[in-house]
């Protein structure tokens, strides 16, 4: 009975054995399956901060993480002093063990059985990036075995120096501090590599209790803790005695340090344009960058005595196209002065600045030359009066003159002469963006501030102008370095200048700007007076709202902004006075330029040209000059202000076939100008020759009726139309000339209101009342009348 019993036992043994072992390798499969996959793909994913370095790695600023702690990405390596610190206060055995150290699992037991309480819980870097991995659990039994088991897989998936930086860019520094790199800058202020055995030490320690001790809280009980550790480095021999002592005299921070702030609109910009979370290497040159700041803030509280309390400042390099400094607004504890905004960006009415453009695309298409005379007189184009700064005239004035004095009238007839819509699209393929509107909504008033820019893109055309000119290239302005630039997804790698300027005509026009004789703003030009040869352009916005300031040298480009960001204006907000003088203080802290640019001969010509009107000289011209110039300037038209005058034999008096023997004139090239040319010309130009007057007889003869109103006819009253939809219209002034081909100059109440040749009819809507209307032509022949204008 009992053998039978037995084998029945051994019978039903077998598959119980055969189960338990089943099972026993499900688990150990199990087992297997969850330790080869336990971590993550990232051991991390959290949010980090928005970290702004400058072109050597320094922090220009920084913007907290999503969750509220200062946690920047992890740097590229462990300096070795921290490694160094950090392993003998936390794990000396880490090189090696497996991610256990039984040495100090042993030795954590003893020392809690000793005190009756936990003190040490003798876990490895390996065990503590572990937990910090899980979000720093309950400490219990189940939670440290868990611990061991994913550090010793760590240990098979990354090599000791991965472990480190894991450990290092995640470890806790205190107060909510985040990680070594967030430690170093938010303690000591400098990157983790400039810091000394004794700064290492201190930030090596706070890990282990960060909510209790860490700069600012428990100063005294961190004191022991560092010097402790700087003891255990001197006892086996890892600094010497000098290093040690120097060590222990250092203090240690009493709070944490605010972090730099000086580039915080870049850094607002950069986020937006998809950096957000990452350590973002700029071009930006840090002493300048500060010098920039420094000296917008100076100028800023001097303009604030004219409630003007906003500015931007842009620095960039022509060689490499690298923004080294951007000022993005002033400083102001006040939120009403809007110093949150950046001002680089932000779009602004141009005043004159737009000008260095315009007269580079005239050059280049061949309607002027740089010498040639444009006319500055009274000037009318429908409703729009373009007037001068000092609203004066010069009668006429060399076009680089023009430029160099931002003379209105001389530009805004370059305008309509070139093309309103050609230079719109000019404009854009610049780089402006900020033209939303058709060509016609901005008039010709668009040169003269009607449009809006911004101060990143200005400057920009400005550099690439200077760049196609020095290197016969054209580059993107970088903000940041080229790798994080490829890194970042959103950034597209485009070039919004289009325009393909002529090198002459760059040239030419930097020439033009090198002169800053500006008489027409109260002689400010007086107190710019440098050794470095710049080429600069001011801008007043209307209403006196923006002022501009942008100067350009064979090595950078520096721009400037003057304003109140919320647009308003006031008296003496002029590019002269308010934005000038910073740009110059600002040139004086770059390098000088050690040549100018060089003339570009291979795409000039050396022309010859009129000494008085800057035509291409005519074979009338008395005086010409070799003057070497853009190419396309031989198409300019020759000289039409020579002609043949008729004297008598003493030079006094003109005459004519008419009223003189031919044998008793004399045939001499004279310069003319226009009569109503001539009228402002003399005044500035005392060498300028008047015509002589007719020989009496002469001039009964050829005024005789020469010009004939047609209507209205004098004295008498006309109504001016009005217009179907009610609004005043026009009435057609008509005029005759005996010489078909004489060009009539109309003057309305001794205001000059438009020019005729051959067709002498002018549109025009008189006010009601009475008025005066004189013509004069070329040979300063003038007729005068009086009309009246009735109401409805």
């Amino acid at each position: 009975m009992i053998k039978s019993a037995f084998k029945t036992y051994k019978k039903h043994k077998t598959p119980i054995k055969k189960w338990r072992n089943r099972l026993l390798l499900l688990g150990l499969v199990a087992f297997c399956t969850w330790y080869v996959n336990c971590l993550p793909d990232q051991l991390f994913n959290n949010s980090t901060s928005t970290v702004l370095l400058d072109k050597d790695g320094n922090l220009l600023g920084a913007k907290i993480a999503a969750d509220g702690q200062w946690r920047f990405s992890p740097g590229k390596n462990i300096p070795s002093k921290f490694e160094t610190c950090l392993l003998e206060f936390e794990d000396r055995n880490f090189y090696s063990h497996y991610g256990i150290s039984a040495k100090g699992i042993g030795r954590a037991i003893s020392q809690n059985f000793k005190h009756k309480r936990v003190v040490s819980g003798g876990s490895t870097i390996t065990m503590q990036l572990a937990r910090i991995m899980k979000k720093n659990p309950a400490r219990t039994i189940s939670e440290k075995v868990l611990e061991m088991m994913l550090a010793t897989r760590m240990e098979i998936r990354f090599d000791k120096s991965e472990i480190l930086n894991f450990y290092a860019a995640n470890a806790p520094f205190g107060n909510n501090v985040v990680g070594l790199e967030a430690a170093s800058w938010r303690y000591f202020g400098r990157n983790p590599n400039s810091l000394s055995w004794a700064e290492s030490a201190t930030l090596a320690v706070l890990p282990n209790a960060p909510g209790l001790i860490y700069p600012g809280k428990n100063h005294k009980r961190l004191l022991d803790k560092r010097n402790r550790l700087l003891k255990r480095l001197y006892d086996i021999k890892k600094i010497d005695e000098t290093t040690f002592q120097l060590a222990l005299s250092e203090p240690l921070p009493e709070k944490p340090l605010a972090l730099p702030q000086l580039t915080p609109h870049l850094l607002a910009r950069l986020i937006k344009e998809g950096y957000k979370g990452k350590t973002i290497q700029s071009t930006i040159d840090n002493n300048l960058q500060q010098k920039a700041v420094q000296l917008l803030q100076s100028h800023s509280e001097r303009m604030q005595e004219n409630k003007i309390y906003n500015g931007a400042v842009i620095i960039t390099s022509v060689k490499t196209g690298k923004v080294l400094a951007y000022v993005g607004n002033t400083h102001s504890d006040n939120k009403e002065y809007s110093s949150d905004v950046d001002c680089i960006m932000a779009p602004r009415s141009t005043g004159s600045i737009l000008k260095p453009f315009l007269y580079t695309k005239c050059l280049e298409d061949g309607l002027i030359t740089p010498n040639m005379l444009v006319p500055d007189i009274p000037t009318q184009f429908g409703s729009f009066s373009p007037k001068n700064f000092t609203k004066q005239y010069d009668g006429a004035v060399a076009a680089n003159k023009a430029l160099a004095r931002s003379l209105n009238i001389p530009m805004v007839r370059m305008l309509n002469e070139y093309g309103l819509e050609k230079f719109h699209r000019d404009l854009k393929n610049y780089g402006i963006t900020t033209l939303h509107k058709p060509a016609k909504h901005y008039g010709l008033s668009l040169i003269l501030g009607g449009a809006e820019a911004r101060l990143d893109e200005l400057c920009t055309a400005y550099t690439q102008m200077a760049q196609e000119l020095k290197l016969g290239i054209k580059k993107d302005l970088l903000f940041v370095n080229e790798k994080n630039k490829k890194q970042n997804k959103r950034t597209k790698q485009k070039n919004n200048y289009k325009s393909k300027s002529d090198k002459a005509s760059i040239y030419c026009t930097f020439q033009a700007m090198v002169d800053v004789n500006r008489p027409d703003e109260d002689g400010n030009w007086r107190a710019f007076s440098s050794s470095q040869k710049i080429a600069w352009k001011t801008g007043t916005s209307f209403g006196f709202r923006d002022a501009w300031a942008i100067g350009v040298t064979p090595d950078y480009v520096v721009a400037v902004w003057v304003g109140n960001a919320d647009g308003e204006g006031r008296p003496g907000l002029t590019g002269i006075k308010a934005a000038a003088p910073l740009l110059f203080d600002l040139f004086a802290q770059l390098p000088r330029s050690q040549a100018w640019f060089t003339e570009p001969h291979e795409v000039m010509s050396n022309i010859a040209i009129c000494a008085e009107s800057g035509h291409r000289a005519s074979e009338l011209c008395g005086k010409t000059e070799l003057t070497w110039m853009p190419k396309n300037c031989l198409n300019t038209t020759s000289c039409p202000y020579h002609q043949i005058v008729h004297l008598t034999k003493n030079n006094l008096q003109r005459v004519d076939s008419d009223c003189e023997a031919i044998y008793n004139m004399k045939h001499v090239s004279w310069f003319v100008l226009p009569p109503l040319i001539e009228r402002y010309y003399k005044f500035n130009h005392p060498n300028y020759k008047v015509l002589p007057d007719f020989k009496p007889e002469c001039l009964s003869k050829i005024s005789d009726r020469a010009i004939v109103v047609l209507y209205p006819k004098p004295n008498s009253k006309i109504y001016v139309p009005v217009e179907i939809n009610g609004k005043t219209g026009k009435t057609v002034f008509e005029a005759t000339h005996r010489n078909i081909n004489t060009k009539i100059y109309w003057h309305l109440d001794e205001e000059f209101i438009g020019a005729t040749k051959e067709i002498h009819q002018l549109a025009l809507n008189p006010t009601v009342g009475k008025h005066n209307l004189l013509l004069v032509d070329e040979n300063g022949i003038s007729l005068s009348m009086k009309f009246e204008t009735l109401g409805k």
